[in-house]
């Protein structure tokens, strides 16, 4: 592999960490050259501003998220086991490993919104094929109603509770992360069985 590759990638490596740690707003691309140990000019060849960087940081948490999902449902058996972990796992991987995609939604220049939210429509894409194939299997496994269209339910599930509203700013953290404790099974439960009682 030729030296140029391995320079974009380190130049990555060294952003992800130091955007992780100290966020958009507090890290420069001095800061990134020097961790990478490279020229700043180096760093321009390759990404022609911190928010070109930023984003493509992002993209590369995000690509090690769905593989880390997928490995997580591979492990798993059955249609409600996997729909219930691809609902838990998920929001709590993102909060608690990798802040930096948190960091993006606070923090992403206004001047970058664009890019941003063709990343979040690239990422919904990804969850609703996920989703789908779960949806799939519940259905192999004749445990969905007919009256429940896949394309719907995917659509529902992944924009309610999976990728959520993409202006929405999200900066208590913590207080975030009491209400998935406190609500996710609670919701996971409705979504398995419903609310309205049978029999």
């Amino acid at each position: 592999m030729s030296a140029l590759p391995n320079k974009k990638k380190l130049i990555l490596e060294m952003a992800t960490q130091l955007f992780t740690r100290f966020g958009f707003a507090k890290t420069s691309l001095d800061e990134i050259a020097a961790a990478a140990q490279i020229a700043k000019g180096t760093v321009y060849y390759y990404f022609p501003s911190k928010e070109d960087l930023f984003i493509a940081s992002i993209e590369v948490k995000t690509r090690e998220y769905f593989t880390m999902l997928r490995q997580h449902l591979n492990a798993t058996e059955g249609f409600e086991e996997k729909l219930t972990e691809f609902l838990r796992f998920p929001t709590k991987l993102i909060y608690e490993n990798m802040p930096i995609l948190i960091e993006c939604l606070i923090n992403i220049p206004q001047s970058f919104q664009k890019q941003l939210h063709q990343h979040r429509e690239r990422s919904r894409e990804v969850m609703m094929q996920i989703l789908s194939e779960i949806i799939q299997l519940g259905k192999k496994e004749d445990l969905i109603d007919d009256r429940f269209s896949e394309d719907r339910l995917c659509e529902v599930i992944t924009d309610w509770f999976v990728i959520g509203e993409p202006g929405l700013k999200i900066v208590d953290v913590p207080r975030l992360l009491e209400m998935i404790e406190r609500d996710n099974d609670f919701i996971i439960k409705m979504l398995l069985y419903g609310i309205v009682k049978r029999g």
